[in-house]
This record gives C-alpha cells, structure tokens and sequence, in this order.
C-alpha cells in the first residue's frame, strides 16, 4: 500500500535539480519515468539528459527556473511512496550511467538499408522461409537465430527494427552474438537474450462445413449409443487467434529461470501513442542497466554456490569426524571388552591356582595352560604395540 508526502513545487523542483532522478525515484519507490510524470504533471521542470554528468565533470550546465504554476494546477504536490525495491547500489548506479551514455535517438529508417546486419539477414532469411502456423504467426529460432513469433505482415518491419537495434549496439561497442539458443547480447560483458514477438487478437470460432458434418454425425451417433457417446463434447474451438500487428520486444536475464519474474530485464511493445521503434533508444539504456542487474545476479549466484558447496564440504568433513569418531568409539569398547574378559579370565586362574589342596591334577595342569595362553592373548592384544598397529589399520 502506498503512502503519500506532501510537497509545495518549489520543494520537489529543489529535489529533482540536487538528487539524479534515478536516486530520487528509489526513495520513494517510484521509477523514474514515474516521478518525472508527477512533475510534468505540475509543471516542474527536470533535468535534461547528461546533465549530472556535465555537472560531475565541471562543465557549465543550465538550470530551468521553475515558472508560476498554470491554471488549475495547485501549488501542493502528493507524491505516492511506495516501500523502496531493493535494488543493489550498482544497479542504481548504471541506471543513471545509462541515460547519460544514450543521449542521440536511434531512428529506425524508412527503407531497408543497403546492407543488412550479418545476424539481422539470418532473421530474414529465415522468416522468409517458414510458413505461418496454423494461427498465422512465423515462429523462427534456434542456432543462430533470433527468436521471433511474429505475423507475416510485420516480417519486413521486424527485420529492419532489429537491424537498427543490432548496429546502434555494435557503434556503442556492444557485440551480438550468435549462441545454440538463439541469440545474445554482449553488453558490457554480460549476455542477455533478446527475442521478439507480436502479440495475438482473437475472433469467435465460426465452425467450418466440415466441424458442423462432423458434430451431426457426432449428435447421429449419440442418439443410436447414448450410453458410449458424451453428450457435452466440445466440437470445435471456442476463439481463433490471430496477429494483432503489434509488435513486442523482451530482454531476458540468460542465467535465471523463466519460471521467475526476475528472469525479465524489460518488455515493450506498440501502443497506440507510440510504436516499438521509437522505444529503441530505451531498450539500449535498459540493456545497459540490465547489465549491471544480469552482473549483480551472477555474482550472487556464484556467491550462493560457493556457500552451498563450502557448506557441502562442512557436513561432508562433519559425516567424516562423525564416521571417525564412531569407529574409535566402537574400538574403545572393544577393547573395554576385552579388559573386562581378561579381568574375568585372570580372576578365574587365581581361583584355581589358590583353591588347591592337594597336588594339582593333570586336568587342572591342562586348564591352567590353557588360561594363561588365553591370558597371553588377550594381554598382547591390549598392549601398546598391538594398540598402535590396530589404530594405523583403521586409519
């Protein structure tokens, strides 16, 4: 649930032209784009693009003086705060980096270029080789291939879009990379994974000659066996999707799991204001900050592993000492054992050599040998030399 704080537009103008707005923003848990539409909303002008970094560097910048507030625009500001996301310092870091780093648009051309991008003519050719599913849609990846679900109507935009995209990447000293799974994004050293699609409509599912002869068989059937034919069977489908003509461009974090909503470093898409070409220039900056974010989340898995395999290692050594210890318990008592049968064996043959009235028999002679051979035994074996050999066996 969001809170609010309440500002005049003299105080937040303060805020926005002392604090980058990428900073500002993560305070109140809002995005940037967030908080700079609360300030075009209440005519509260904002830094341009490169101005913190022509400030860091000591380079003259100009500051927009904050005008009268228009009519009907009060002079309070209720800014919604939101729990702050936890986003690594780095990561903030890069984002306002970004911005900075893309400063021209990057205009998509009217016509095709001369020539096309290396991996952009491999998208081509392969969308002009495949057929359209049964919805219509080309689906295209693979080694090599950008992964692509798109209409046969967009198939010539699509190429030129991406096109675009893959050489601003390579002028700004990024590398696209052709991978067994389609194709990557080098930014900054770190991979992501591009792919685009478009998304679907749908109309009601009008059943062709063939779906209504098939039902009335069906209906025919039923009638002769109700007992083996369903009565509510679904004959047909209820909707046929279709390409809407809108086209959608992901960014994927490789080394997360799709399942999870981390693993999506950002989405655009056409919108009736504004086509997907003219997000390029947004893509770049988010592929620059996802970056830091695809790092951040590397490291973090490569901390985490290392923990679990050091923690591995700790119980592996613990079962280890565990084992050990189990084994000089087991060969103490065995050796407590032993004393003790010694112990009773000793006793017996002083109960026999002090019992005797009379000349000793050869019975009692044969008994006596016996005992103090098995004295004989049992006391080497508790000895310090057999004691020793036995702990160097067991080691």
């Amino acid at each position: 649930m969001s809170k609010y704080k309440e500002y005049t537009r003299q105080e937040l103008y303060d805020l926005v032209w002392s604090t980058p707005m990428v900073k500002l923003a993560k305070e109140f848990g809002l995005s940037d784009v967030g908080l700079r539409k609360t300030c075009v909303k209440h005519g509260i002008p904002t830094p341009p693009l490169g101005y913190w970094a022509k400030l860091n560097f000591g380079k003259p910048v100009k500051k927009t003086p904050l005008g009268p507030p228009a009519e009907g625009v009060s002079d309070r500001v209720l800014v919604s705060v939101f729990p702050a996301a936890d986003v690594p310092d780095e990561v903030a870091q890069a984002a306002t980096s970004a911005r900075d780093r893309v400063q021209a648009p990057i205009v998509v051309p009217n016509e095709p270029p001369a020539r096309f991008h290396p991996l952009a003519q491999t998208l081509r050719r392969a969308l002009r080789s495949v057929k359209p599913d049964d919805e219509g849609f080309l689906r295209v990846g693979g080694s090599g291939v950008l992964g692509a679900a798109i209409g046969q109507a967009n198939r010539d935009r699509a190429v030129l879009l991406i096109d675009t995209l893959f050489k601003a990447l390579e002028s700004a000293g990024q590398q696209i990379k052709a991978t067994d799974g389609g194709i990557h994004a080098i930014v900054d050293g770190e991979g992501m994974v591009l792919r685009l699609g478009e998304t679907k409509d749908k109309t009601a599912h009008q059943p062709t000659k063939s779906e209504l002869k098939a039902k009335a068989d069906w209906e025919e059937h039923r009638r002769k066996w109700p007992s083996i034919y369903d009565r509510d069977r679904q004959h047909w489908r209820t909707w046929d999707n279709f390409p809407s003509g809108r086209l959608s461009l992901t960014l994927t974090d490789p080394l997360r799991s799709q399942w999870k909503s981390d693993h999506l470093l950002g989405r655009w898409h056409d919108r009736k204001a504004r086509n997907l070409e003219s997000y390029l220039s947004d893509i770049v900056i988010a592929m620059l900050t996802g970056a830091a974010i695809v790092r951040h989340n590397r490291i973090a898995a490569e901390n985490a592993e290392r923990q679990r395999q050091e923690a591995h290692e700790a119980y592996l050594r613990e079962q280890e000492r565990l084992r050990h210890q189990a084994r000089a318990d087991a060969f103490i008592e065995s050796k407590a054992d032993e004393l003790g049968r010694l112990q009773k064996i000793l006793s017996f043959r002083d109960y026999i050599s002090n019992r005797r009235t009379a000349p000793i028999s050869p019975e009692e002679q044969a008994i006596l040998r016996a005992t103090n051979d098995l004295i004989g035994r049992l006391q080497w074996t508790l000895s310090s030399e057999a004691l020793r050999k036995a702990v160097e066996l067991s080691d």
